[in-house]
């Protein structure tokens, strides 16, 4: 990575900061983005979900500039494509295009309201751009030694001139990681700064990976810090008391990110599932709670996450937020330092221990029963 990743690494960080600062004021004045509150909320005043959007934007532009001014960096991606005259990696096409059109979707329903059912319909097409780019997961290492190859069955696609491969296993496989992602970490967007600052340590964390000499990634690795970047760039406002948040159009577009990411010339899934175990593991709490409870676990909102316990046994928001993140920097930094069956089984254990304490603070503290600022 030279000079010129360094300086873009740079500029989306202080642009995505800037146009936020211009931007929440007019649109918290003229009600832009701001939906009515929901249940699970700790906020009293009406905010502005703009982040998602600036992140986005910024991301894309500062992207295209890179690939435009350095070529050869993502060249390294191995797939070449003429899109318009213009020269870019496909599997790159494919990141680019997919974050834009989950933004679009997305950002309709932060401003109207999109059902669920729509939501997941358009995640599906998402999931269908990124396969089409040629993005997938050929591969799992197998903790005991080698790898488990998951392109065994393919099934060819005719679309007009060209051909695409359906790899079953391995699409379907994405398809519910990419699904899984986008809405885990939409699923914890519920206290100030939780999501925006998750998204950047497992950005970073795959940048770090992706620089270390056996994986030897620096394309990914310029992807990643970029996306951190533009994370960063917007967490100082949207940390407490937040100025502006992040959206569905946001939350999505982080776990999208951190999906498609983790899997690009090589999987990481590991290393993403570790930085997001503590929100994984407290989602999955949620859900069997809801269903055991009859509710419908993806339309309920409620007090029930882990920032929301830690808020019952009586830390502040910050505190609750920064918490997390200690927590979640554990399992990134031991995702970093290990390999192989020892990674396996210290992640496996800090899971563990990570579920028994969620269950433990469930137990003992009940739900918020009213509000915070």
């Amino acid at each position: 990575m030279g000079g010129l990743v360094w300086f873009a690494i740079a500029v989306a960080c202080v642009l995505t900061g800037a146009l936020t600062w211009l931007l929440y004021p007019l649109a918290a004045q003229r009600g832009w983005f701001v939906p009515p509150q929901k249940k699970r909320d700790i906020h009293k005043k009406p905010t502005p979900r703009i982040g998602g959007m600036v992140m986005v934007l910024v991301f894309t532009l500062i992207v295209l500039g890179v690939n435009y001014l350095e070529p050869e960096l993502f060249a390294t991606l191995n797939f070449p494509f003429s899109f318009w005259g213009i020269s870019i990696d496909k599997r790159l096409l494919g990141v680019l295009a997919g974050g834009l059109a989950l933004a679009v979707v997305m950002a309709f329903d932060d401003w109207h309201g999109v059902k669920a059912g729509w939501k997941l319909y358009w995640q599906i097409i998402i999931w269908a751009i990124v396969v089409a780019s040629g993005i997938g997961i050929a591969s799992i290492n197998n903790p005991f030694g080698g790898q488990f190859n998951l392109d065994s069955r393919q099934t060819a696609i005719t679309i007009g001139q060209t051909v695409y491969h359906f790899v079953w296993l391995a699409d379907m496989l994405l398809l519910i990681w990419m699904l899984g992602m986008m809405n885990v970490v939409n699923f914890i967007d519920g206290a100030d700064g939780l999501a925006t600052g998750l998204g950047v340590i497992g950005f970073i964390v795959i940048g770090l990976l992706s620089l270390s000499s056996a994986v030897n990634q620096p394309a990914v690795a310029t992807l990643s810090f970029l996306a951190a970047a533009v994370s960063l760039g917007f967490l100082i406002f949207n940390f407490y008391p937040a100025k502006a948040f992040l959206g569905d159009t946001g939350a999505m577009w982080i776990g999208f990110m951190l999906a498609v990411l983790s899997v690009i010339s090589g999987g990481k899934v590991i290393t993403v599932f570790a930085v997001l175990a503590v929100v994984i593991i407290d989602g999955a709490i949620v859900v069997f709670d809801r269903i055991r409870r009859g509710q419908n676990p993806m339309t309920t909102s409620d007090q029930s996450h882990v920032h929301h316990r830690f808020l019952r046994a009586g830390l502040t928001v910050p505190q609750a937020v920064l918490a997390i993140y200690l927590m979640s920097a554990i399992f990134g930094l031991t995702a970093l330092l290990t390999t192989g069956l020892v990674k396996f089984i210290i992640i496996g254990s800090l899971s563990i221990i990570t579920l028994i304490f969620l269950l433990w603070l469930r137990t003992n503290h009940h739900p918020l029963k009213g509000k915070y600022e």
